[in-house]
């Protein structure tokens, strides 16, 4: 779908009726969303930091325990590409959309670890899967910090001794319950809620579009590709977000959102 076609769509116009009347717009992201700032998805195949590497041996809990040096090794490399990338267009619409779509609050749920949302301007992001930003104790003794890509990672608590280790979710492990019961909070109050670049596949993040669209959502799929959430999204379209989300904006500027409103 080409940009003067998502512009010239009925489907855009109904998409900002919807929005016309929302006052809490949720914003799902999977890691589609940052294929276009050159991070390679799991789904990609062996490429870039996935490249002959075994998941279970570098994003693993199980992994983690056998050999923890090889683990951090590859999570050094990953935060280091993570710190080269830059938000693209998609990124940069969320941000936009959360100035233009006032008094309406947005709100970003994401299934990424790269942080890209907060450098593009996004204030509300909760992070289910964690940050590759943040360090934090294996123990859970509340020791939380910023990694300092300059810096080498502190591979000890400075609080407790135990080990400690990047703030995210592996496979094997389990989400933060906290977490994850804010973002079902948050999906379950949208009156509008696109699911954009998520494969809905990784369960129990893929659960909460359907959540939003149980609690009675206009649920909107922004995904090239065709996924099993496809079939229930009130529109899903077969676009990037990086196309999309930029014509959604322009499509909220021109109209204005007062006169929207009204």
């Amino acid at each position: 779908m080409s940009n003067s076609q998502i512009q010239g769509s009925g489907l855009m116009s109904e998409i900002l009726k919807g929005l016309s009347k929302a006052k809490e717009v949720v914003i799902f992201s999977g890691a589609g969303l940052s294929a276009d700032s050159g991070i390679p998805t799991f789904r990609d195949g062996a490429s870039g930091l996935w490249a002959n590497v075994d998941p279970m041996e570098v994003a693993s809990i199980d992994g983690f325990n056998r050999d923890p040096e090889t683990v951090w090794r590859w999570h050094q490399e990953m935060r280091q590409l993570f710190a080269r990338s830059q938000p693209n267009a998609g990124h940069e619409a969320m941000a936009k959309m959360e100035m233009l779509l006032q008094p309406a609050h947005v709100s970003i749920i994401t299934q990424n670890i790269d942080g890209l949302h907060q450098d593009a301007g996004n204030t509300r992001v909760l992070e289910v899967h964690g940050s590759a930003r943040r360090i934090r104790c294996h123990r859970h003794c509340g020791f939380v910090e910023f990694w300092e890509i300059d810096q080498p990672a502190p591979h000890q608590c400075p609080i407790c001794g135990a080990q400690a280790r990047p703030d995210v979710v592996w496979f094997g492990e389990a989400l933060n319950e906290e977490v994850f019961m804010a973002a079902e909070r948050i999906a379950s109050r949208a009156d509008v809620f696109f699911a954009v670049g998520a494969s809905s596949v990784v369960q129990p993040a893929a659960s909460l579009p359907m959540l939003a669209i149980n609690h009675g959502a206009m649920v909107i799929e922004v995904n090239p590709f065709e996924t099993p959430f496809s079939a229930h999204a009130d529109y899903s379209i077969r676009a990037g977000a990086s196309e999309f989300l930029p014509a959604l904006c322009n499509g909220i500027g021109r109209r204005g959102w007062k006169r929207l409103l009204g």
